[in-house]
């Protein structure tokens, strides 16, 4: 049976389309990895990056990712506006099937180990696998960034759990750590007005357990950006909820992107959530496939190789 994780790693970078290509061209290299997505942002200055793997296989690929990050970003050039401590700023492991929590965390310990000992790079963890409860939250771990970094880390309490006690030159330190499947949606929503749109975002943060990221478009509409861990609200809420507030400040969703891929899983249960009284299991054929085979990639293979 096939143990299938989603690993999402924020990249410092979002300008340098080779480094990116590099770390996708890399997923090639595995029979049992998928690159799902990658979305870069030159504002941020920063890539999400969605890989689906087997969870052997994802450790291998996540270690030489880091090795073409900590290689090629420089953070003491970087400047970006998402808060940022690292050149791999964060490594979240999420199980998806057939991993047990365990097995996603000894993953990440081992990874952390690895990394660390190998490019003398500071590891933090967080969310489920945080040692501390101030550990578990991202925000906490990124205040001060990467600029502060130093004087943090002369703090015993911010003493990293895994490498030295002192940021990597140029690439800082890395959080890593299991976390809950994330839904992140992205409203863009028909208003010019900046004003209006933070009143939307303060009330969308007072009403959902949600992270939520104002920006304004190159067409000088503004955009919301949601981040809900998956076990605080369903799809189907997130959305009700936040069209709701919209057009109670009489503005419209003009429309929704999905700035990570999601689950099908996800839609069945707020399907169900959605009728109320949805019966039996619920899974997907893309679910049962994946679990009952080994499903690898097939490589094209072109007229002049062969």
């Amino acid at each position: 049976m096939m143990k299938i994780v989603e690993t999402l790693p924020n990249i410092s970078e979002g300008k340098n389309k080779e480094l990116i290509n590099r770390i996708k061209d890399l997923s090639e290299n595995f029979d049992k990895i998928w690159f799902i997505s990658c979305k870069s942002d030159e504002y941020f200055n920063r890539s999400f990056i969605s890989v689906v793997g087997e969870l052997n296989q994802i450790e291998t690929f996540l270690f030489e990712m880091v090795k073409i990050c900590v290689e090629n970003i420089d953070l003491r050039n970087h400047s970006g506006y998402h808060p940022r401590i690292g050149a791999v700023d964060v490594i979240p492991i999420v199980p998806l099937i057939s991993t047990t929590f365990d097995e996603a965390d000894n993953l990440v310990k081992r990874l952390a180990k690895k990394i660390s000992e190998s490019f003398e790079l500071p590891i933090y963890l967080y969310e489920k696998s945080a040692r501390n409860e101030y550990r578990r939250n991202i925000n906490t771990l990124r205040k001060g960034e990467f600029e502060f970094l130093t004087k943090k880390m002369s703090f015993p309490e911010w003493e990293p759990d895994f490498g030295p006690n002192h940021p990597h030159p140029t690439a800082g330190a890395t959080i890593m750590g299991v976390r809950d499947f994330l839904i992140s949606l992205e409203f863009h929503i028909n208003t010019l007005d900046r004003w209006l749109a933070e009143q939307i975002k303060q009330e969308i943060s007072l009403s959902l357990p949600a992270s939520v990221f104002l920006e304004r478009k190159q067409n000088g509409k503004f955009s919301l950006t949601l981040n809900a861990k998956e076990g605080d609200v369903s799809l189907y809420l997130l959305y009700s909820k936040v069209k709701t507030i919209i057009e109670h400040f009489g503005s419209e969703i003009e429309k929704v992107s999905l700035p990570s891929p999601l689950t099908g899983k996800l839609f069945l249960q707020s399907f169900k959530n959605l009728i109320g009284n949805l019966d039996g299991e619920l899974f997907t054929i893309e679910e049962k496939l994946l679990t009952e085979s080994q499903i690898t990639k097939i490589k094209y293979i072109s007229n002049e190789e062969k």
